[in-house]
């Protein structure tokens, strides 16, 4: 069922009875609709009540809510965050009080919604009796411009208090921060190309209340400054649902070679600035790993022998997902050096601002690829400057929790391109890998010292990266 939710404010003796009549003439009959009036000074209340009496007159079992506040809020967020607790539909259409929905509208949604989080299409502009067109999704463009209006969209309620409502600090530009905020948590969107609803511009909207300033992009012309920062704001408000510290689990695979093992875990400990668990594989060793380090780790799988990266990884990834607990997970190599501190907590707080970040530190001292792989552009996370890449290295590899949910390495050699895999996938789920240069790490001894230092060992894997 489609909760359609409109809030208003003295809008009675125009605009809002339009707006009730075009949920009313919807083809597809599968809706609530709830009315929040912000304190509103005129007749809107018996207006309000006057349609709910017609719609229960054809359908008594129709669910209509009509809610006021006592005191103006001065802006529609906080209506809508209310219109939301209020809602029962699985889906939400919000509504704006000044437009009018196209008769099939809610039907054309309902088809083409799917597994998609959000679905939305056009507008028709009124006088000019012109179209308004909306991009096909496009998460980099959202970032500079909206083109996804409240009214055009339908969305999953899940989806809203996935991201704590509507942001009420904002004085303007509040669905584009809602798209992006759900963008940055990975939400699905669609576009139909079909117009959703008509729209008539008038000297009292909020878009010409509000001034704004414009700038000139190079590519795209004027556009609007933002009344909040795309790529620095936090995914996660606290209306409908409260903030919390997110949990972070972490993954090492070791094999042999245990001071290694023991000085990294003491490092990470020591440098991480936030907490986390630790999950470990101790992958067919034979030296006194498990006894150096079984009482660290939440916990701590031993392998009889070496059954590789890929199905150590894998099981690691399960335990995790099945205790449900943690919303990032990172695989950390066990002879990693960290050279910075509170690079976990730049991590978390990077990540409550983007969840599709598959990230790592500046790796030192890489002989073939110094820093890591090559970098295709670079970003900001908030104040934090990212190195794009296409492939984030098997040493350090930070994602969310969600990432693991539909993927597994498939690569069956014992070491093999793991690290690899795990990037193509997740690129194509739209995340981002990049490197924070901000946070440094690098292998212990150096690759070419340590090829030096633990011959027999390196001479193993060179073998089981052949078999």
């Amino acid at each position: 069922m489609i909760s359609c939710i409109i809030s208003t404010y003295n809008r009675a003796s125009e605009f809002l009875p339009r707006a009730i009549e075009s949920v009313m003439n919807q083809t597809h009959k599968e809706w609530e609709l709830i009315i929040v009036d912000d304190c509103s000074t005129d007749d809107t209340e018996e207006v309000v009540k006057k349609y709910f009496r017609k719609i229960k007159g054809k359908n008594g079992r129709k669910r209509t809510v009509y809610i006021k506040l006592d005191h103006n809020s001065g802006s529609d967020t906080k209506p809508k965050n209310m219109g939301t607790r209020a809602a029962v539909g699985k889906y939400l259409y919000y509504l704006d009080d000044d437009v009018q929905l196209r008769r099939h509208t809610f039907k054309t949604m309902m088809d083409n919604i799917g597994d998609n989080d959000v679905v939305y299409g056009d507008m028709w502009i009124m006088p000019q009796n012109q179209p308004g067109v909306a991009h096909d999704f496009d998460r980099q463009l959202l970032m500079l411009k909206n083109y996804i209006d409240t009214s055009s969209a339908l969305v999953k309620k899940q989806a809203v208090f996935d991201v704590g409502g509507w942001d009420e600090t904002l004085p303007k530009f509040v669905d584009w921060n809602l798209w992006v905020r759900m963008a940055k948590a990975g939400k699905s969107f669609k576009r139909v190309h079909e117009l959703t609803f008509n729209y008539t511009l008038h000297k009292n909207s909020k878009s010409m209340l509000v001034e704004t300033d414009v700038y000139e992009h190079p590519k795209l012309g004027t556009l609007f400054y933002p009344t909040f920062s795309p790529a620095g704001c936090y995914i996660k408000v606290p209306y409908l649902t409260d903030l919390f510290d997110p949990k972070v689990a972490i993954f090492t695979l070791h094999y042999d070679r245990p001071k290694y093992s023991k000085d990294s875990y003491t490092e990470m400990a020591a440098t991480s600035g936030y907490p986390f668990d630790w999950y470990c594989a101790d992958n067919g060793g034979k030296d006194t790993t498990g006894r150096l380090l079984k009482s660290k780790a939440r916990l701590w799988k031993r392998y009889g022998k070496n059954v590789g990266i890929t199905k150590s990884s894998n099981d690691m990834i399960q335990f995790i997902l099945n205790d449900k607990e943690h919303d990032i997970i990172i695989k950390i190599d066990n002879d990693v050096e960290f050279q910075t501190y509170d690079w976990l907590k730049d991590i978390v707080d990077m990540w409550k601002r983007n969840n599709m970040i598959y990230i790592s530190p500046y790796v030192e001292g890489l002989y073939h690829n110094p820093g890591g792989s090559v970098r295709v552009g670079n970003g900001m996370v908030g104040d934090e400057y990212v190195e794009v890449t296409n492939h984030v290295g098997g040493i350090f590899a930070a994602v969310s929790a969600k990432a693991y949910e539909s993927f597994r390495w498939e690569d069956d050699h014992l070491h093999g391109n793991q690290d690899l895999e795990a990037s193509h996938a997740f690129r194509l789920k739209g995340y981002m890998p990049c490197y924070y240069p901000k946070h440094r790490i690098c292998h212990r001894d150096s690759t070419l010292g340590q090829q030096e230092k633990h011959k027999r060992y390196f001479k193993r894997r060179v073998h089981e990266k052949k078999v």
